[in-house]
């Protein structure tokens, strides 16, 4: 079977790795974004699927539009059976859904129909959910609205972050997609139920914005694990910026939200709307991420002092 993948980000990487070392399939193609400019805009960053790609020397093909008539005419001429789109990043058109015989198929990092859209991993750590799952879905015009094909769930520890269940998914799903098309032929695809979905949006730079005195100990917890790569949780204290990477809630029932409640060369831990946190690993503004040890042998806080 002739695979043409459709991917961009690291969560695309192992599908695209499990199909081009399997037999059975022929990746003819890879699909990508174009690549974007770094910070400081002098170097180019290739999309992680590309990099990918180009190890196994595959053909990468970045358009900036999908309508274009010259990007149909390009994807139709890699003659694939099937396309598999893992975190693209881009909507495809009819126009191109059309061209492979056996249609398309996605990977979609959550138990549909909960969590259509951009940002299921995130959003199931930030609602503290205990499980979420994998569903491969047929791709159609609407987003994640496609009939399943297979379903897998999966346990969220209480220790994982966005980074852990990421990756554990990812391999989740590159398993799932082999075995779907592998058994294409004899599995029966199940409609969604509309009624029954919940949707997602982009994760902003100000989500991440911690604040105590509304936010609960597991709400400001559960926002660290969601947002530990982007954009990190974060407070302003005189001024200056610092990233949380790592926290626990701690019971404390009088702690006033906002403040330092307790304070020993291993412990910082900050009043919250109910409860406390205790930060475990930090990144001040400017500075590298350390251990709340290390950071506490070079700042200084006092019991009672204010946070924002």
């Amino acid at each position: 079977m002739k695979v043409l993948f459709f991917g961009t980000s690291r969560f695309a990487v192992s599908p695209l790795r499990e199909l081009i070392n399997s037999l059975s399939f022929d990746v003819v193609g890879v699909v990508s974004t174009p690549d974007k400019t770094g910070k400081r805009g002098k170097k180019l960053i290739q999309p992680p699927v590309k990099e990918e790609a180009l190890k196994h020397s595959i053909e990468v093909f970045q358009p900036e539009k999908l309508k274009e008539p010259e990007t149909k005419e390009k994807i139709k001429q890699f003659g694939a059976d099937i396309f598999v789109v893992v975190s693209y990043g881009k909507f495809i058109p009819d126009e191109l859904l059309e061209i492979p015989p056996k249609g398309a198929l996605n990977i979609h990092p959550s138990l549909l129909p909960k969590y259509r859209g951009p940002s299921p991993i995130n959003f199931a750590l930030l609602n503290g959910d205990s499980y979420t799952g994998v569903s491969i879905i047929s791709v159609t015009n609407k987003m994640d609205a496609g009939d399943i094909y297979m379903q897998w769930v999966e346990k969220i520890h209480p220790k994982d972050n966005y980074t852990t269940l990421h990756d554990r998914l990812s391999t989740v799903g590159a398993k799932m997609i082999k075995c779907t098309l592998e058994n294409l032929n004899s599995l029966k695809p199940t409609p969604q139920d509309d009624e029954l979905a919940t949707y997602t949006r982009i994760i902003k730079k100000e989500d991440g914005l911690i604040n105590f005195k509304e936010e609960t100990a597991i709400q400001i917890v559960n926002k660290v694990r969601a947002f530990v790569e982007w954009p990190t949780a974060y407070f302003f204290y005189k001024g200056k910026q610092f990233k949380i990477f790592e926290a626990e809630r701690v019971e404390w029932k009088e702690a006033q939200p906002g403040k330092v409640v307790k304070i020993t060369k291993k412990e910082l831990i900050v009043g919250c709307k109910e409860d406390a946190i205790s930060i475990k690993r930090i990144q001040p503004q400017s500075r590298k991420v350390m251990d709340i040890q290390a950071f506490l042998a070079g700042y200084r806080f006092d019991v009672g002092e204010e946070i924002q």
